[in-house]
């Protein structure tokens, strides 16, 4: 049986302050499907995303206590912009306010899981 996956949302982050980071080994990138006759696309809906991708991902570090826990596997939606080009096996800092990411970075090729933990404090995070 998989681990079970924790969803998070996704807003941008309009210069609030971040309540935690975690550093992320992405899993797995998927183009979210458009539901029925394209109603996912609707700019009028609430949660709608620009070319959304689903995102999975293995939490491998944290810079505080709070919601997303080292070891855990989160889900999220993003628009794929904001990927700004990683793909599945990439390292990536995320910054979380409340139960949604509200920033994502792609870790430079230097970082591996080891320094990860040091990095995402740093992270320019949007």
């Amino acid at each position: 049986m998989a681990d079970p996956l924790v969803q998070l949302g996704w807003e941008w982050r309009a210069e609030r302050a971040l309540e935690q980071r975690a550093g992320l080994r992405l899993i797995q990138i998927k183009k979210e499907g458009n539901g029925l006759f394209g109603i996912g696309r609707s700019p009028s809906l609430g949660g709608s995303l620009p070319d959304a991708q689903r995102v999975q991902a293995e939490i491998i570090a944290v810079d505080r206590l709070g919601r997303a826990e080292a070891g855990t596997r989160i889900g999220f939606r993003i628009p794929k912009r904001e990927l700004r080009g990683a793909k599945e096996g990439a390292l990536v800092a995320i910054g979380m306010i409340g139960q949604d990411v509200v920033c994502f970075v792609p870790a430079p090729a230097q970082i591996t899981e080891t320094s990860l933990a040091s990095w995402i404090s740093e992270a320019h995070c949007p």
